[in-house]
């Protein structure tokens, strides 16, 4: 179908109380419809996040990555909470890797809900500083169909590509029982090639180290793949009661890692290892690093209406398991043990949410909703450093022993170091929030939420460097202290509609975030065994609203950001390893803006940007600093918070000939420059602003539909984050390189 008249509504349920457009919502949201997903090829959230005022993201590769709202970027606990349909599907990191955000693939998705600001009331404390919902389409119970999409494309510097995916609606009894399956299958060809493999391997020869040569090069180490379904049954027994069980996994193995050496810069080297220049798009670490992810998300949601309003319950398990592996050699080096070397991390991560809640629909100027949640967490870590070969790869299984002590026993010993750390989290929560219709043009609302968190933990210390000192006990359980955290956020707003071309709204609103545990780092510098919430305070003002009878929507909004206490992510004095802290406090101020018109027939346009002024208010003392010189400073800039970002969107869709229809599109995204660590770190890295642009062009006959596509047309090296300390030097992550394809869907 062709619109050619106003706007179409979006409807959002971000609120609780029930589906209302997303321009009757006294908040900043933005909504991407599936329409949009499906125009656009969207798979994964980097190919939308450039639409989103206010949002960037932080990424190490793929299933790495941090999301960062109006400028509130940090380790640790997530600072955004991260929804699939129900379930919390948000995680935290504070060892190794990025952000470690799931990136579940976005096919037969109703829409994705992006709040911004915090969203403790109605989210929780992972919600600090604005909450995304990916929301899958439920089934419908009256009829049958479905769709097929094939894609293939190539990337530049890279190889081919495929993408496989479908969907399939299934009335099982008509208007009671239905099913919805959707499935995925893709390929993305690796761009980045690893240029020094297997380089400073040695073998004893006669009791001589002697070098063994290595295997040198590997094309497209970073390639991906991902399959993945998911399963929606609903049973409606009643008008007035929904029953829907989900069951979604995905599985996916990168080969290895997406960082590269730019050119001019100098990799590490020693012993062996002679010195190497980086080039473009050029890895150099020495062994392979590949990544693999596994993931399930399922669960029950029940919905009863009744004539007082509509209780949900919801009960939700997210599991998952990630392989991540890297370099560990630029370590050793820096400790003068200049032996290839592996890290591998196994995680394994389990989380079971469950939340009751009641929306009144009452026919009064006050209704509410009111609920409880409950989440209980565990996670389990192994770090196991082993020696590599001159193909990359480990020379052996971990070891606890003495007798396979790497540095104790050169060229004989396979294991470094190895450690394990199990830690578990339940937290509790009540909340509530009221809206209060005070006239025809004034709304107040207000809410709260209590939380509390209970964390407890063990670790282990599997094989130290060097082995165990001779008569301590081996693989003993070091407890960690239990923290407890407790905290009430609240919100209060109060809007006025002018008619439907305004809606003015202001608010105050706080988030939270707990605390959490170190990982140890014994035998080396110590390090704190606990560290603090964090917490901030929201001012917002805004005005949305629809102009020209609906053919222009727009949303515009202030906000003015207090975060203290800040958790960061502190480095030991000698940079060698890192650990959760607390450091100072910060202000951002910032605008938002999403405009959205139909100027001329067929044609859609929207604009919308964001402006960031995030920094430190209160840094490292002068003491601080020369202990630790990677600390911030007061006024250094939050890193990864671009000042400036905007995104341009046209779509052209228009009648041809007989059942022909032809579609053109454009989307343009900029983002500024920003800093990869706090600007007085001797480790940070400026990274340059960049602009992306895809097109496409298309055609739709009936039932099928036929587009063309160029993503990153200029072949951009967007810089989109950095690596840079003592045990990961200098290295860019940069956008999949321009990638030309065809897409063919046959709907059914």
């Amino acid at each position: 179908m062709i619109r050619t008249g106003a706007l179409r509504e979006v409807v959002v349920t971000a609120t609780k109380f029930g589906a209302a457009d997303v321009m009757d919502v006294p908040a900043s949201i933005q909504a991407i419809t599936g329409a949009t997903l499906r125009l656009e090829g969207a798979s994964g959230i980097m190919s939308i996040a450039g639409q989103i005022p206010g949002l960037a993201v932080q990424t190490l590769g793929p299933g790495d990555r941090r999301y960062i709202i109006r400028g509130i970027a940090s380790t640790g606990a997530s600072t955004v909470g991260v929804y699939y349909g129900e379930a919390v599907i948000n995680q935290g990191n504070n060892d190794d890797g990025g952000g470690f955000q799931p990136d579940i693939r976005l096919y037969d998705i109703n829409r994705i809900e992006v709040l911004r600001g915090p969203q403790g009331t109605l989210y929780g404390a992972s919600s600090m500083s604005g909450t995304i919902r990916f929301i899958p389409n439920k089934p419908k119970l009256d009829r049958t169909y479905g769709y097929v999409t094939l894609e293939g494309s190539n990337t530049q510097h890279g190889g081919n590509n495929y993408n496989v995916n479908g969907m399939l609606n299934l009335p099982i009894v008509a208007n009671v029982l239905a099913l919805r399956l959707v499935g995925w299958k893709l390929y993305d060809s690796g761009y980045v090639n690893q240029i020094r493999v297997g380089s400073g391997v040695t073998a004893l020869v006669n009791g001589v180290a002697v070098p063994v040569q290595p295997l040198g090069f590997l094309k497209g180490v970073n390639y991906e793949k991902v399959g993945g379904g998911r399963a929606i049954l609903r049973y409606r027994p009643s008008r007035n009661l929904t029953v829907d069980l989900d069951y979604t996994a995905q599985s996916g193995h990168s080969g290895g890692s997406s960082r590269w050496t730019p050119p001019g810069v100098t990799a590490f080297s020693g012993g062996t290892m002679e010195p190497v220049t980086g080039c473009d798009l050029c890895n150099t670490d020495v062994t392979q690093s590949p990544w693999n992810d596994k993931l399930k998300v399922y669960g029950m949601t029940v919905r009863w209406r009744t004539h007082l309003g509509k209780l949900t319950a919801t009960t939700n398990q997210f599991n998952r398991n990630t392989g991540f592996t890297f370099d560990s050699t630029p370590i050793l080096v820096s400790f003068a043990v200049p032996v290839p070397a592996e890290t591998f991390e196994p995680r394994e991560r389990k989380s079971n949410s469950t939340e009751v809640r009641f929306a009144t629909t009452l026919d009064s100027p006050v209704n509410f909703v009111v609920g409880a949640f409950r989440q209980q967490t565990s996670m389990n870590l192994a770090v196991d450093v082993l020696t590599t070969d001159a193909m990359g790869l480990a020379t052996g299984p971990f070891s606890s022993a003495n007798s396979a002590d790497a540095l104790t026993y050169p060229g004989v010993g396979d294991t470094f170091f190895g450690r394990t750390d199990h830690k578990e989290t339940q937290q509790w929560a009540g909340f509530g929030q009221a809206s209060w219709k005070i006239t025809d043009r004034w709304t107040a609302e207000a809410g709260a939420r209590y939380f509390t968190e209970n964390l407890t933990g063990y670790q282990v210390q599997t094989h130290p460097f060097g082995g165990f000192p001779p008569g301590s006990p081996t693989n003993v359980p070091i407890y960690d202290p239990n923290e407890s955290f407790n905290k009430v956020t609240w919100m209060g707003n109060l809007s006025y509609r002018f008619g439907p071309q305004a809606l003015l709204y202001a608010t105050v609103a706080t988030g939270f975030r707990s605390g959490g545990l170190n990982s140890l780092s014994e035998p080396f510098e110590p390090v704190p065994k606990a560290y603090a919430p964090d917490s901030l305070t929201n001012y917002e003002l805004g005005v949305k609203g629809n102009l020209l009878r609906g053919y222009l929507q727009y949303q515009v909004d202030g906000y003015l950001i207090h975060w203290n206490n800040m958790q960061v992510q502190l480095t030991t004095p000698d940079g060698a390893f890192v650990y959760q802290g607390n450091a100072g406090t910060a202000e951002v101020k910032g605008a938002e803006f999403d405009v959205k018109a139909r100027p001329v027939r067929y044609l859609t346009a929207s604009v919308a940007g964001s402006y960031q002024d995030a920094y430190l208010t209160q840094g490292a003392s002068a003491l601080q600093k020369q202990l630790n010189p990677t600390l911030g400073v007061t006024g250094d800039k939050i890193p990864n918070v671009p000042d400036f970002q905007f995104n341009v969107m046209l779509d052209y869709t228009r009648p041809l000939v007989g059942n022909w229809i032809g579609t053109l599109g454009m989307n343009l995204s900029y983002r500024g420059a920003v800093n990869s660590y706090f600007s007085s770190n001797p480790f940070n890295l400026p990274l340059k602003a960049y602009t992306l642009t895809n097109l496409r062009a298309g055609v739709i006959y009936r039932r099928w539909s036929v587009t063309l596509f160029a993503h990153n047309l200029t072949n951009e090296r967007a810089q989109v984050s950095a690596i840079n300390s003592t045990q990961d030097p200098h290295a860019l992550l940069t956008v999949q390189p321009r990638t030309v394809g065809i897409a063919i869907t046959r709907r059914f």
